[in-house]
């Protein structure tokens, strides 16, 4: 993530009343102080080995020092060790259990999927943005799940449109990777089919239900705040995104952060509401923000602020706060003198792009709506923009997995099970692995269309990398600060054209 922490205290007091999870956690120390790790630990290091610490371990000069079991990169010959040197640690994690209610999580793994992919290549990643999705045998690059969800507490439901069609046989056949330093929580996939005419589109809209649009066109006098026309960068998905100028961002401040797009939006004729349709993906912003100001700093401190901190009510709402404040899309409509919102995207991650529709409500008599998009500069990819003729809700027909395959092409039907329902049963993904999951669509009706979405739930846990451990310097947790955002932009804008490029190579290869 890349992306901002995303967090609703609605949310949040229903889910810590709920499921009780057991749960791996990124456990940080700071290097230049004697820190001990009471829970058990697992340090993933550079030649591809991994040393479990089941009674914890003390950082301390450089060195981890605890009684450990070494294992090489099969997870086979284990070795007792005392020391290990810091500097040839990637990534450390803890795999404690901890209780958040009245019922227990059940963590399956893959079976075929192989160990966890060599150190020397989680050295050089940098990727990092929750479980990916592709098809056409990895060709096409599909979604990027639950994207906000960084720990149990903030895990959610996301609904992504596909280009995936079934085979020949009815089955539409996904691959699910884990191309980052993350553990991944799989609880739920399923299909939502959508049948419709040939000139409809299908979506999501910001409530993840699905919606049929047609007659989309690009708005009237569609432009940015310094009055650039944006017609024909908005007007197709094409690939051609508008970003914020680097001269705005440059000259940010924190009481002026924030880009914006005006346009004008027809209101079908009888109608309460029009649509707006997007398509757009974050930029690596939010993941600057995440690593640079919220995790790295901080040290041990971060892992404070990721648990108990983020588990007091008062810490929830404060950055419930913020983030609703400064995170997503924001639309608000001109009425009454003042633009005043009206919907709010969320965060969609930056790998893949995504396609989602905003129903503007618009009052008796009005024939247009002024409309101004309004977020934090330079953190959305907007690649298209439209206004739609007519919009109509959905019927899907729901599809649950039918088939789970290990990457040697062999069943796992335990990891099937363990996502067949949004409940307390979860698959568990390492870096390096990956699975493909098919579902029995049937045969498409001669003559008729239909779009797939893809529903799934769960979260994940960044791992904190040996860098960041040697590195820490905060006194102080993150906090959620506005000057902490603007150095999150300053630091973005001095590198977003190389990070863009390495972030993009540099995956985790899966195997």
């Amino acid at each position: 993530m890349k992306r901002f922490l995303v967090i609703a205290l609605l949310s949040a007091l229903a889910i810590s009343a709920g499921c009780v999870f057991h749960r791996v956690q990124v456990q940080p120390v700071v290097p230049r102080d004697a820190v001990t790790v009471t829970s058990p630990v697992k340090a993933h290091l550079k030649d591809g080995s991994t040393v479990v610490y089941a009674k914890g371990v003390t950082v301390s000069g450089g060195t981890l020092r605890g009684a450990g079991v070494r294992y090489d990169l099969a997870l086979k010959q284990p070795a007792n060790v005392d020391n290990i040197p810091l500097d040839s640690v990637v990534g450390m994690e803890s795999f404690q259990t901890r209780v958040d209610g009245a019922k227990t999580a059940i963590v399956t793994t893959l079976v075929t999927a192989g160990a966890i992919v060599g150190g020397a290549a989680l050295a050089v990643a940098i990727f990092g943005s929750c479980p990916t999705v592709y098809s056409d045998d990895g060709a096409v690059e599909e979604a990027e799940l639950f994207s906000n969800s960084i720990a149990p507490l903030f895990e959610a439901r996301d609904v992504d449109r596909l280009r995936a069609q079934p085979d020949a046989n009815g089955i539409l056949r996904l691959e699910l990777r884990n191309e980052a330093m993350e553990t991944h929580y799989i609880n739920h996939l399923q299909i939502f089919e959508v049948p419709h005419a040939a000139d409809e589109f299908v979506l999501p809209d910001t409530q993840d239900h699905p919606v049929v649009v047609r007659g989309i066109q690009t708005p009237a006098g569609i432009t940015n705040r310094s009055g650039q026309d944006l017609h024909a960068t908005l007007s197709a998905a094409d690939g051609k995104f508008y970003r914020t100028d680097r001269h705005f961002i440059d000259s940010a401040s924190v009481d002026d952060m924030d880009d914006g797009i005006d346009f004008t939006a027809a209101v079908p004729d009888g109608a309460r509401s029009t649509t707006l349709i997007f398509r757009l993906r974050n930029s690596l912003l939010t993941t600057t923000l995440l690593y640079d100001e919220m995790l790295a700093p901080a040290g041990a401190r971060a892992i404070d602020w990721l648990g108990p901190g983020l588990a007091r009510i008062s810490s929830a709402v404060e950055l419930g706060r913020w983030r609703e404040r400064r995170a997503g899309l924001h639309i608000s409509v001109w009425r009454d003198g003042a633009y005043r919102e009206v919907v709010r995207i969320p965060d969609s991650g930056p790998i893949t792009w995504h396609d989602v529709a905003a129903v503007i409500p618009a009052q008796q008599g009005e024939t247009s709506l002024r409309i101004r998009l309004s977020f934090l500069a330079d953190q959305w990819r907007i690649d298209r923009v439209g206004v739609a003729s007519a919009e109509r809700e959905a019927a899907p027909r729901v599809i649950q997995i039918s088939e789970v395959t290990g990457s040697d092409g062999s069943p796992e039907n335990t990891a099937r099970d363990s996502m067949s329902a949004p409940d307390d049963r979860y698959l568990q993904t390492n870096p390096g692995q990956r699975f493909f999951v098919g579902f029995n669509v049937g045969q498409t009706p001669a003559g008729k269309s239909r779009t797939f979405l893809l529903s799934s739930q769960g979260y994940y846990t960044e791992w904190i990398r040996g860098a960041w451990i040697q590195a820490a310097s905060a006194k102080e947790p993150f906090r959620p600060t506005d000057e902490a955002l603007l150095a999150a932009l300053r630091r973005w804008a001095a590198t977003r054209e190389p990070f863009e490029e390495r972030f993009v190579k540099d995956r985790v290869p899966v195997h």
